[in-house]
């Protein structure tokens, strides 16, 4: 769902990855699914979706997640990303030129500085795009026994009612809270600003969400996008940091 919801910021009208043995697995007995013929049914039809035998695209990439370094976005928009010990770009050309430096205005950045000891205020672990029950495993496996930075607010939002109650039913909620994290009921929170959750004019946010538009967590507020693991070790930190040099770079969510 995130990839496909991210599509767009390829340039695509819309994104459809067909589903695999790995997706019915997942699915099967849930809540939601559908139960008995009518799951065979849907799994028959699930598996049409595939291309047709020999079908020709206009393009194919091919990228390994594994030669990604850990990324982090400087701009305003998801595309205005960076490996996280890289240094924001001296220049974007053409029709980007002009966004690229209302982009950094609006940050506070200049042309090829490092994101690497900034200071941030927030971090937001949430929606639906990187809350789900693994992503808050993974932050609570890493912030057990640490505590938050004293200057930070660390907002954690799960994916869904069903993540929230298995968050609780295997302590993460408690381990969380021990760090300093705060762990809210399900919805959109600080990902749009909804409600009260606002991140105020001219803070750092680093936010797990999938958009970072001006104002897309508050009227003046600085959104940049990360993993949770990523957005977890920053908020201990209290400042953006080589995230390799404390996890090894084992950990498969950086």
């Amino acid at each position: 769902m995130t990839v496909c919801n991210m599509s767009i910021e390829m340039g695509a009208r819309g994104g459809l990855i067909a589903p695999d043995e790995t997706t019915f697995a997942y699915l099967k007995g849930r809540p939601f699914a559908p139960q008995g013929e009518r799951w065979e049914a849907a799994v028959a039809y699930w598996k049409g979706l595939y291309s047709d035998e020999g079908a020709p695209f206009e393009e194919e990439l091919h990228m390994d997640a594994a030669d990604i370094s850990p990324m982090i976005t400087y701009g305003t928009n998801p595309g205005m990303g960076i490996p996280i010990t890289a240094p924001i770009p001296q220049q974007l050309e053409g029709s980007e030129a002009v966004s690229f430096a209302n982009s950094l205005r609006y940050m506070g950045f200049q042309p090829g500085e490092s994101l690497l000891g900034k200071e941030i205020q927030y971090v937001f672990i949430g929606s639906c795009t990187n809350s789900r029950i693994e992503d808050l495993r993974e932050v609570a496996a890493y912030v057990q026994g640490r505590q938050k930075a004293p200057h930070v607010e660390a907002i954690i939002v799960p994916g869904s009612q069903q993540v929230a109650w298995q968050a609780r039913q295997e302590g993460l909620d408690q381990i969380l809270a021990a760090a300093g994290f705060e762990l809210r009921e399900p919805g959109c929170s600080a990902c749009l600003a909804m409600n009260d959750d606002k991140i105020p004019a001219g803070a750092y946010c680093v936010s797990t969400s999938n958009r970072n538009f001006e104002g897309r967590q508050g009227p003046g507020a600085r959104t940049l996008l990360a993993s949770p693991l990523v957005a977890a070790i920053t908020a201990v930190e209290g400042k953006i940091v080589d995230v390799l040099a404390y996890v090894g770079g084992e950990e498969v969510g950086v």
